[in-house]
């Protein structure tokens, strides 16, 4: 399916945003909503771009919302939903809330995901951050099992996957301090 070498694009855009009092996604940065910076900093490393999330929401900005296929099961059920539609065999996945994440280190996942890895994540100061990640469609497989089970973690689904880390140091080489930032209340904008 695809060409080897073409990705698929997928925003979470997901998530009740409990926290935050209103969904992230539509959030306004420099004028645009959250959402818009996600999309256009994975468009020029993608051929397809997919949006997880409420149609209803989110339509007006990007044509390709799908909703996931069994709400509730936060990103991991996201990321199954997505590789169940792409196109490709290759899914580079960027949370909505997470606005440091730049072009080097999205086209640094896509260029140096190894042949024989199922995923490829940021790794700095022994956190991982799956939700700004590279995965192959053979994650699939235990991703679900991981569903079935009702275990939602990432990190855990991530241990049954052969997974390869990029190692980040944010502040040092060149990256943002905020790359990884996550915005979650609106104390975080």
């Amino acid at each position: 399916m695809g060409s080897k070498y073409a990705w698929t694009g997928v925003v979470l855009a997901g998530g009740k945003s409990t926290r935050m009092g209103q969904d992230k996604a539509l959030m306004e940065v420099d004028g645009k909503p959250l959402l818009l910076h996600a999309i256009e900093k994975l468009k020029p490393h993608v051929r397809e771009l997919l949006v997880i999330g409420e149609p209803r929401q989110y339509g007006h900005i990007w044509p390709d919302v799908m909703p996931d296929e069994i709400p509730g099961l936060g990103p991991l059920g996201g990321i199954v939903t997505a590789m169940g539609a792409a196109r490709h065999d290759r899914l580079l996945v960027l949370a909505v809330d997470v606005p440091g994440v730049n072009a080097k280190l999205l086209e640094r996942l896509t260029r140096e995901m190894p042949e024989n890895a199922d995923a490829l994540v940021p790794r700095h100061e022994g956190n991982l951050e799956p939700l700004v990640a590279a995965y192959h469609r053979r994650c699939a497989g235990a991703f679900m099992d991981h569903i079935t089970k009702s275990q939602l973690s990432m990190h855990g689904a991530l241990a049954d996957v052969r997974a390869a880390y990029l190692d980040i140091n944010p502040g040092e080489d060149g990256w943002p301090e905020d790359l990884f930032r996550n915005l979650n209340s609106p104390d975080d904008l």
